[in-house]
């Protein structure tokens, strides 16, 4: 009966709020409601009566589609931050659209949301408007459902539901940022700075496997020739084979650097996104706790002092996963730089075993070009090769300097803040 009368009532225009409101609820474990801010019980239109001690279903709104509580509780069974859009009602019926971030506490979960209003929000609008019409006219079981939620985001970009709640909860706090205030202007410049290093990093990293994969069957050719030239044990024959032995173990290197599932970069791209999920996260909170010291809220039931106290743990909590987060990032990026300047010098090292071949194959006149015209195809893909790894050191330490950026912006604002 819910569910036929919030599609009755969706057409009713939808609760307006200002962009830098911000909406905060409490619950236990059972998803009572223990505690909320003003603009929670303003926007919903319910009495502080009938939200405390209530299921937090209550603002639930049939438009948003089973799938996405599925995915967002399979995130808070697992103990971690939840985020997703979210279409919610009011007591007459009337439906709203947040942005939503749960966490999970010791006695309960924390809702924080604010309000959708980047380019993303409009796609993801169209994707539950067909998953909610699948569930509810074509009977779409929530696990089909999922999977099909899952298809749509990735066809939008986004490898897993992961990838996509932090990428949103970024666009929309950075959209949010953007309309109230120009005070993180700074912050979001080191962020894309990082963003066009990593992706930089990326696409060299494909013309660089290009690169080895074309250098890869010429050492076999030039040992060939070599053994036709000359003796077995000659100069040229043992340069060949100690530039084959050298050459199969820095390939196994850059492919591992650039592919393996251990390689730096995708290491470096991961703790970037929680660097930045979990920035967003805190910043959040301490918004959250700010309001709410404001919000004298005492006579309706719900304590402030207790509230404040509350977020304060929270944000303590999240601010030191937000600092290892970024610490491992400054770290990696700083590994990132030292490896490829490692490869790159390796890669010298094997092209002067080469130029050696080449001297050697000289002397052994008009035959000797055989193999010298194969070495100068390998000198050509080495050139490749030893560009590619110097714009990645290049492009390495542009990322290195973005996140000493994104750590040095909080840390002046908080010294602007003391003083």
């Amino acid at each position: 009966m819910a569910e036929l009368l919030d599609q009755t009532k969706s057409t009713l225009a939808d609760v307006p709020f200002e962009t830098s409101q911000l909406f905060y609820s409490r619950t236990d474990k059972r998803g009572i409601i223990k505690a909320g801010n003003s603009v929670f019980q303003a926007i919903s239109g319910f009495d502080w009566a009938q939200l405390l001690d209530a299921p937090h279903r209550i603002v639930r709104n049939y438009d948003t589609p089973r799938a996405i509580f599925r995915v967002m509780w399979a995130l808070i069974e697992a103990n971690s931050v939840a985020v997703a859009y979210v279409r919610n009602k009011t007591a007459e019926g009337r439906g709203y659209w947040v942005l939503a971030m749960v966490l999970p506490t010791a006695d309960g979960y924390l809702s924080i949301r604010i309000k959708p209003t980047s380019p993303l929000f409009a796609l993801i609008k169209e994707i539950y408007r067909g998953l909610s019409a699948a569930e509810q006219g074509e009977a779409l079981t929530v696990e089909d459902s999922e999977v099909r939620l899952l298809d749509e985001l990735g066809a939008l970009g986004y490898p897993s539901y992961e990838a996509f709640h932090k990428s949103a909860l970024l666009d929309e706090f950075r959209a949010r940022s953007s309309a109230v205030s120009q005070k993180l202007k700074g912050y979001f410049a080191d962020i894309d700075r990082i963003k066009k290093g990593l992706q930089a990093i990326k696409s060299s990293q494909v013309e660089l496997m290009a690169g080895v994969e074309s250098l890869r069957d010429l050492p076999t050719n030039m040992r060939i020739v070599a053994s036709r030239l000359e003796p077995s044990g000659g100069p040229l024959s043992a340069m060949s084979d100690i530039y084959n032995s050298t050459s199969s173990v820095l390939f196994q290197e850059i492919t591992d650097f650039a592919l393996g599932q251990t390689s730096i970069s995708k290491r470096m791209d991961e703790a970037f996104e929680n660097a930045c999920f979990f920035k967003v996260v805190t910043l959040l909170v301490e918004e959250t706790m700010a309001a709410s010291a404001q919000d004298d809220l005492l006579e309706h039931g719900v304590d402030q002092g207790i509230e404040v106290s509350f977020l304060g743990g929270v944000l303590a909590q999240y601010a030191a996963i937000e600092r290892d987060s970024l610490q491992i990032a400054e770290r990696l990026a700083q590994d990132l730089n030292r490896a490829a300047y490692d490869l790159r010098r390796s890669m010298l090292g094997l092209d002067t075993i080469r130029v050696m071949g080449l001297v050697e194959s000289g002397r052994l006149g008009s035959e000797g070009s055989r193999i010298g015209a194969t070495m100068e195809q390998i000198g050509d893909c080495h050139s490749v090769i030893i560009a590619l790894l110097q714009s990645i050191k290049d492009n390495a330490a542009i990322v290195n300097a973005g996140v000493a950026g994104m750590r040095m912006h909080f840390q002046k604002r908080g010294a602007l803040a003391a003083g």
